[in-house]
């Protein structure tokens, strides 16, 4: 069995994309929400956790979080981490997760994210000063290193010192983003000396891909899914054929759509998160958002190139919309 995790992309799996993906796609075992930065000062406020808050409820006891969702937070301030970590505590989660891994030069370059990783003394001491007070089982999201690959297996043993839930690993440097390649080699020595539960985190994007590295790695049971989801939002419903089924590439009974059944999906997909945002105050935000899906949705599914392209490259909601209607009539689901 494998579990499947959802990874935090900033700006696209917020809540309004985990919801709409969830009612049209099928669920995920865990999630990890966008990093929230850690707050100077001694109160949190609902703006700063918007993104974590549940849905409206008419229950007394006011409304549940989803425990399968995990708070992620970015930062290196033990005091403010704690802070975030007792609000989350009393709202119901059950971990949090600290952002050693965001690839963002802007962030790196504050020494925050993957910028903290060449800092063994910095991060040895958030742990010191954090994990004796911290009321929720803590996992760490990390890559390889910043500029150099070796950064996180020098921190391996320092990590094997404390308490971790689990390492979630993506086996690039910071500085390499996404391109290039994941390096395997890398993230195998540190599955190797990790005393933690290790869920691999990268360049899954089809069942193909994923099957390598299950079998190369089989001691891993847990994995996170990004990029992948957004290009191909089926690939969870693959995966879990794929590994509950009969142990080959395609199994003999899919529950997979049709390709009109599928398109019907996406889109309706995709009118559920424009939807959500009929409110914002600013257009302009709603229509980045939407691009930025179609970006990856336009490497992914089949003969949508063209399309991406065209709503890529549109100027208003306005148009977008008309985009999407013509494309709809000119091939009907």
């Amino acid at each position: 069995m494998a579990d499947f995790y959802l990874s935090p992309l900033r700006g696209i799996t917020d809540k309004i994309f985990r919801t709409a993906y969830e009612r049209r796609f099928g669920r995920f075992d865990r999630m990890v929400a966008p990093f929230v930065p850690t707050i100077l000062g001694n109160r949190v406020k609902n703006h700063h956790i918007r993104d974590l808050l549940p849905a409206i409820s008419t229950s007394p006891d006011g409304p549940p979080v989803d425990k399968r969702l995990i708070p992620q937070i970015i930062g290196r301030e033990p005091g403010g981490f704690l802070l975030l970590s007792r609000k989350f505590a009393d709202m119901g989660f059950t971990s949090v997760n600290w952002n050693l891994g965001c690839p963002a030069p802007l962030v790196a370059k504050k020494t925050r994210g993957c910028g903290l990783l060449p800092h063994k003394d910095i991060i040895g001491r958030f742990l010191d000063g954090v994990i004796p007070k911290l009321p929720l089982p803590l996992s760490i999201k990390t890559r390889l290193g910043y500029e150099s690959p070796n950064d996180l297996e020098a921190l391996i043993p320092l990590f094997n010192g404390y308490p971790i839930k689990e390492l979630i690993i993506h086996p690039r440097t910071g500085i390499q983003l996404y391109g290039g390649t994941a390096d395997l080699d890398r993230f195998e020595s540190c599955l190797n000396i990790s005393k933690h539960t290790v869920v691999y985190n990268g360049d899954i994007v089809s069942v193909d891909t994923f099957k390598r590295l299950a079998d190369r790695f089989p001691s891993v049971n847990k994995w996170m899914l990004g990029r992948g989801i957004v290009m191909n939002p089926f690939l969870l419903t693959e995966l879990r054929e794929y590994v509950d089924g009969t142990g080959e590439t395609k199994p003999a009974v899919s529950t997979v759509p049709a390709v009109s059944t599928k398109q019907s999906m996406i889109t309706g997909f995709l009118d559920d998160i424009l939807d959500a945002c009929k409110n914002h105050p600013c257009p302009i935000k709603v229509l980045g958002r939407m691009k930025e899906i179609w970006r990856y949705l336009g490497s992914g599914i089949d003969g949508w190139e063209e399309l991406s392209k065209r709503v890529v490259r549109c100027a208003s909601l306005r148009e977008y919309r008309t985009i999407i209607d013509a494309f709809n009539k000119e091939r009907p689901s």
